[in-house]
């Protein structure tokens, strides 16, 4: 089978599609990925074919931001609700689209796996009849941002005489949530066509982290990804956290400086950091609510303290905060003073921790890339070929977590 990837340029989007891609291709399948030219470089080690498509990453923001500055005007969340429809559908769907359509017609896949603000994908899918899934990267996008952002990108479906999607065309076949359900409940709606996937299986054996002695220092990971980065919020939260008295490891980004990094004895700071391994020695993570962070240290059973910037940041902190594995600390209120005390409280209170590590083993009962992969080999070799329309998914008793492995071959 041939199956081809498509993210847009953001670290946040592309990495959670490296499991199960690297889980196909475990299986004999021949992989192809379509993303932004300077993010083709995170794809190294998974031998594919590979193709640019749209700006790169800095020069994709800029010309959102030239376009739309109107959106720039509100903060918080509501920034956030203007940033993706604009962001993604009015400037990289459209750069995006001739590239990838070009991808898809060179390589001819059986299959396109892609991100929900790949929004140009499902177009091109459907103008050539190929089934397409979605991988959720995080909790899924809100409603009334796929709507909006049709408002800007629904012009090309309508030229290509198709009705225009709500959804973006994002939810027509199946999709990949990744979520556990304690943070994002799947839609009654979208049940029988979701797969679950746990993005952040840990290895056999694995314990989660033991209660620390009494008098022995908390360890803290203190990260906000790799667009945020350079918030001053972060290096807000590396001073009030050093006050707690734990020690500190920060992550201040590929293009960080580390040495703007408040110097303390109990502070570690660097540009890139084993993350893995941080988390398995650590007692809470600070961050800014992106999506890998957060389900990453939920992976880890650990309480987390969500200082939330922009993007989905929001909405995955206030996930957490009904979960009551997280507080959190929106953009007027983070202050030295707040952090600290929230800090000190999640590292104390043990309630934190016990909820914790109960959506943690929702994780774990979430199944891992290879079972999600023999799911998607029965469901294209069982589909219609009748067109897009009339492929179905998986029935109730062909999910991947119920069914033995199928015997597809590979192309």
């Amino acid at each position: 089978m041939k199956v081809l990837f498509c993210s847009t340029g953001g670290l946040g989007h592309l990495l959670p599609m490296r499991p199960l891609a690297a889980a196909l291709q475990a299986r004999g399948h021949r992989l192809a990925w379509v993303t932004a030219p300077d993010a083709l470089r995170w794809l190294d080690g998974l031998d594919m074919a590979l193709f640019p498509a749209g700006p790169a990453f800095g020069p994709g923001r800029l010309a959102f931001r030239q376009r739309h500055a109107d959106a720039l005007q509100v903060t918080g969340e509501a920034l956030s609700a203007q940033v993706f429809p604009r962001l993604f559908g009015a400037t990289l769907a459209p750069a995006m689209f001739d590239a990838l359509g070009d991808a898809v017609d060179r390589w001819r896949p059986d299959l396109v796996v892609l991100e929900p603000a790949a929004l140009a994908a499902p177009l091109v899918c459907a103008q050539r009849g190929l089934p397409w899934l979605t991988h959720e990267y995080g909790l899924p996008v809100p409603p009334a941002y796929l709507q909006d952002a049709m408002r800007w990108f629904g012009p090309w479906w309508q030229r290509a005489g198709l009705p225009v999607p709500d959804d973006g065309g994002l939810y027509r076949h199946r999709s990949i949530h990744v979520a556990p359900p304690g943070l994002s409940p799947v839609p009654p709606a979208r049940a029988a066509a979701s797969l679950a996937l746990n993005p952040c299986v840990l290895p056999a054996g694995h314990r989660f982290r033991a209660p620390r002695p009494a008098g022995q220092p908390a360890r803290v990971y203190l990260t906000f990804g790799t667009v945020f980065h350079r918030s001053p919020a972060l290096l807000q939260a590396a001073r009030a956290l050093a006050d707690t008295g734990a020690q500190v490891v920060v992550s201040v980004g590929p293009d960080g400086r580390p040495e703007e990094v408040p110097a303390h004895p109990n502070v570690q700071a660097a540009t890139f950091v084993d993350q893995s391994a941080v988390l398995k020695a650590c007692d809470l993570v600070v961050s800014h609510g992106g999506a890998g962070t957060v389900l990453a240290a939920a992976a880890h059973g650990l309480p987390q303290l969500v200082l939330p910037q922009g993007a989905d940041h929001f909405r995955n902190a206030r996930a957490l905060a009904q979960a009551a594995v997280a507080r959190t600390i929106a953009p007027p209120a983070q202050t030295t003073d707040h952090i600290r005390e929230a800090a000190e409280n999640l590292l104390s209170d043990p309630a934190w921790a016990g909820a914790a590590r109960r959506l943690a083993e929702e994780m774990r009962a979430m199944p891992p890339p290879a079972t999600v992969a023999e799911g998607l080999e029965r469901w294209c070799t069982h589909r219609s070929p009748a067109g897009p329309e009339a492929r179905p998914g998986l029935s109730a008793e062909e999910t991947p977590a119920s069914t033995p492995a199928a015997h597809s071959a590979a192309r």
